[in-house]
């Protein structure tokens, strides 16, 4: 069994081999190549057909190489800081496709996971799918008298996928070994990254409860979210409304005035900035593949594998950000990337101030409409590299969603302004960190940080001193180091006390809050009113 795994891995990789040489990255396949292997001999000239960008070439690699690889690219997309925006840009084009399965085959999954017959469990179920992507098809179905989507997954790609990343663990690890340049990308720490991703993407009930959580959200909204079947749902087997639409890659091509352009784009912008900063929870992938359009021009989401969260302070941070970016204020700007850690705080402030003024001055005109610009600047300037700017995941997946909805609004739309849409919610969100549920919540969030660092803190103390008195304490420091060090003990400090005061304040206004008598300020007591204020 071990010996079949490792002969097909080796086919594999001399497959991927073969595919890197034909789409001119010879060199590149070398250093994933055995060593004792033999390259294929084949025409290593680019031919003139050829894109000569090599990140087309790289999608036409990973489409070739088929599903779990196009899965990885559309992955590696999330991180433009590490692969380039123009490259994560081209690696979202993937497009999933895979052969169809047999009606036989689909039956009996469907069987095979209800214990049931196939016309036990549907009135009707269409034979032939009307789409086929690289993990599932999608069929036609009527379910108690109501038209179904049923999303029926391919079979043995697990077993697939598996045995591909098992390959992609190699290759991570050749060029970790054979590559300087690539021990900075961490390779195989993205390799994991992905397994973990595509894990979830492979247990259809993961995606029936993104669905069924986005739907809860937006069903008051004009924005349609088809309605799961959970009781005809596994982890193989998908069942939903069916979206009577078109996909939005057709209204893109048409020029049919049917089709009201702008109310789309405004929409579907909307629904998603709604979802980033009101919601928390979003749709991470909106390419147009997987957004429709409906007879009424109203938009629909389908697809609900790649879903962003954040959490409050992350959603208050980004709001923040959007808000100083769009005022174009330098100096805010710069002093909210700091605090949320983005960039190391050793740096020297007015340098950062600086290129972050020269960034803002490069999108911010006449009439301001670039905020995702500009966060692409972060990425793709030598800020990145010069000054330790760190972007977490999850901002990246915001501003890869914020770059697509970018494009498409743009496409819809010339004169498309994403800031006109962004700011009123940003402005929301921010007036609502004052009021006293959100307060409240975070005093008891700052109480506890304090509770706990009153009962760690003696002990630290004296194990510190144990040290000091055993004469095993070494300190080897140079003059910048004390510095850094006395900065770090400093803030850490200022912090501490900030937070006490905040939470003494916190939970006095709250005290005085309960209290009817006396002068009131927008329903509530001054005092209280004063205390909350200045705590926020």
């Amino acid at each position: 069994m071990v010996l079949n795994d490792r002969r097909r891995d080796l086919a594999r990789i001399n497959e991927i081999v073969h595919v890197l040489i034909k789409h001119g990255f010879e060199s590149f396949a070398l250093y994933i190549s055995n060593k004792n292997s033999r390259i294929p001999f084949i025409n290593r000239n680019i031919s003139e057909d050829m894109p000569n960008d090599a990140n087309v070439r790289l999608r036409f690699v990973l489409q070739e190489l088929g599903t779990t690889f196009i899965k990885l690219g559309q992955t590696l997309s999330t991180y433009p800081e590490l692969i380039s925006f123009d490259l994560a840009h081209e690696l979202s084009l993937l497009q999933e496709s895979a052969p169809v399965d047999d009606f036989e085959v689909v039956k009996e999954i469907i069987e095979s996971e209800f214990s049931r017959p196939l016309d036990e469990i549907f009135d009707e179920f269409s034979e032939e799918p009307i789409a086929s992507a690289s993990i599932g098809q999608v069929h036609t179905a009527f379910l108690n008298n109501k038209y179904v989507a049923v999303k029926v997954q391919h079979p043995g790609i697990k077993k697939t996928i598996k045995s591909d990343i098992r390959i992609m663990n190699i290759i991570a690890n050749r060029l970790d070994n054979r590559l300087d340049i690539a021990k900075s990308y961490n390779l195989p720490g993205l390799v994991d990254v992905f397994e973990r991703d595509i894990k979830k993407e492979l247990d259809y009930k993961f995606e029936a409860m993104n669905a069924i959580h986005l739907y809860d959200l937006l069903k008051n909204d004009d924005i349609y979210v088809p309605k799961v079947y959970r009781e005809y749902t596994t982890s193989k087997v998908l069942t939903m409304e069916y979206v009577d639409g078109v996909s939005l890659n057709t209204v893109l091509n048409s020029k049919d005035d049917k089709y009201d352009k702008e109310h789309i784009a405004l929409q579907g912008a909307d629904s998603f900035i709604k979802q980033i900063l009101e919601y928390g929870f979003y749709h991470a992938d909106p390419h147009p593949g997987n957004i429709f359009v409906l007879e009424n021009n109203n938009v629909a989401f389908v697809d609900f594998g790649m879903m962003g969260h954040l959490d409050d302070d992350l959603r208050e941070d980004l709001a923040k950000l959007f808000i100083f970016i769009s005022e174009g204020d330098a100096k805010l700007l710069t002093k909210q990337l700091m605090y949320m850690g983005i960039v190391d705080d050793s740096n020297d402030y007015k340098e950062i101030e600086y290129e972050i003024l020269q960034l803002l001055d490069r999108y911010y005109g006449i009439q301001f409409n670039d905020i995702s610009g500009v966060l692409r600047g972060l990425i793709e300037d030598d800020l990145l590299n010069e000054y330790g700017v760190i972007l977490p995941r999850d901002l990246m997946m915001v501003i890869r969603t914020l770059s697509m909805i970018d494009d498409v609004g743009r496409s819809l739309k010339p004169d498309f302004n994403t800031t006109e849409i962004v700011k009123p919610y940003a402005l929301k969100l921010l007036l609502n960190t004052a009021k006293p549920k959100r307060l409240m919540s975070k005093t008891a969030s700052t109480i506890m940080d304090v509770e706990h660092l009153s009962k760690k803190l003696p002990a630290s103390l004296l194990n510190f001193f144990s040290v000091v008195e055993d004469g095993h304490l070494n300190i080897a420091l140079d003059m910048e180091e004390v510095d850094r060090l006395n900065a770090i003990t400093s803030r850490i400090v200022n912090e501490i006390v900030l937070a006490i005061i905040t939470a003494a304040l916190l939970v006095g206004s709250s005290l005085i809050m309960g209290i009817d008598s006396g002068i009131h300020v927008l329903g509530y007591p001054i005092l209280g009113f004063i205390g909350f204020t200045f705590s926020a």
